[in-house]
């Protein structure tokens, strides 16, 4: 009976075991876990464990995972860690986070390394496929979500004695139900609306020097012997080169380390008390809507894309043509695809549930073709 209590014991502990650390920490923010423990006001070195929903209020909490993954929450924000499961072993396991709301700031870690497929970041309207980076996510309180892809940088010190920032960029993916893209150059930026519309196009952002601050996590540098000085400026003169997810840099045992002496964000340094980092996603907001200012224009002559529950159409934007698709609960069904080069005027008649004048224009230019469908029992 003793053996069967203590097997029954080993199994159950890594489901509450700690999977991380609070490493930095400013203002208030309160934990909840799944059990319906609450811990108010939580402090630095504060032990994070899996399933835990992190909630910030007028503070700041940054959080090192044991596989050295990374996640800054800023102000009135939620987090929810929906699994993390790591063999220390191997490097591998899964992470499955979820942005509620707020602005999240992310940095890969050993699982994106070494098993990316395994990585899932999500918010109310889009999954990011994480492929070895850094990226924030800023979730409105419609749900709409911004995606920004960030560079990972590392500081190397140079043998006088200055520092260089080693910036590498890898790439993300961002899904909704009706589409994703692709991205892989520093600052683009895509936005989700809502699960049933597509990612915007990606756009990069016109970011000034503070603002890339503001938003990078970078690592501080430590102590390099002199004699690595020329491996040092070989990496350095192959960046382009560089596969940043076999960057050793990451195999370095980070939780040996002092954290003062790793990590350095805008949580470090705040003497007037501004909040550097809001203002950089606001204004990261701005440049999104001027730059998108054509599509954001269109929204409204967009809104086809997907179904529209009044009228029970299904539009699919299957370039190079829209797909127009109506089901009745009879079973009358229609499927068109329609040439993406011309706009339309649709007439529905379905067993006496008419649509009239439903229109395929996203440039709202002039209607030169018009359809008309009747359907009877």
């Amino acid at each position: 009976m003793r053996l069967l209590v203590l097997l029954f014991i080993l199994v159950s502990i890594p489901a509450y075991a700690k999977i991380g650390d609070v490493i930095q920490q400013s203002g208030i923010t309160d934990i909840e876990r799944k059990d319906g423990a609450k811990f108010e006001k939580i402090e630095k070195d504060f032990d994070v464990e899996s399933y835990d929903t992190v909630k910030t209020k007028n503070g700041r909490t940054s959080i090192q995972f044991v596989d050295e993954t990374r996640v800054d929450v800023t102000e009135n924000s939620k987090l929810v860690i929906d699994e993390f499961l790591y063999d220390p072993n191997t490097s591998t396991g899964s992470l499955s986070l979820k942005a509620s709301f707020g602005t999240v700031r992310y940095a890969s870690g050993q699982i994106a390394k070494n098993s990316r497929q395994n990585v899932k970041i999500k918010t109310p309207t889009a999954v990011v496929g994480v492929r070895g980076t850094d990226f924030s996510m800023t979730v409105d309180e419609t749900g709409s979500s911004t995606i920004i892809l960030l560079p990972s940088c590392t500081e190397v010190p140079t043998p006088g004695g200055k520092v260089d920032r080693l910036c590498v960029v890898g790439e993300i993916s961002v899904e909704s139900d009706m589409g994703t893209v692709i991205m892989n150059q520093a600052f683009q930026a895509t936005r989700v609306e809502t699960a049933k519309s597509p990612p915007s196009k990606p756009s990069i952002l016109d970011m000034d020097e503070s603002m890339i601050n503001n938003l990078l996590i970078i690592r501080k540098p430590v102590e390099v012997d002199p004699d690595e000085e020329s491996n040092r400026a070989k990496a350095i003169a192959g960046i382009l080169d560089l596969d940043f997810l076999a960057f050793e840099g990451l195999n370095k045992d980070l939780l040996k380390i002092d954290e003062k002496e790793l990590w350095g964000s805008e949580l470090d340094y705040n003497p007037l008390d501004i909040d550097f980092l809001f203002d950089a996603l606001d204004q990261s907001m701005e440049n999104i809507i001027n730059q998108m200012k054509t599509d954001l224009d269109k929204k409204d002559k967009k809104s086809f894309l997907g179904t529209d529950p009044t009228t029970g159409i299904t539009i699919i934007d299957q370039d190079p043509d829209w797909v127009y698709i109506r089901e009745d609960a009879s079973g009358n069904y229609v499927r068109m695809e329609l040439d993406k080069g011309y706009n339309y005027s649709i007439d529905h008649n379905q067993s006496g549930n008419e649509v009239i004048g439903f229109e395929i224009n996203p440039d709202g230019g002039a209607i030169n073709n018009e359809i008309t469908i009747i359907q009877s029992n």
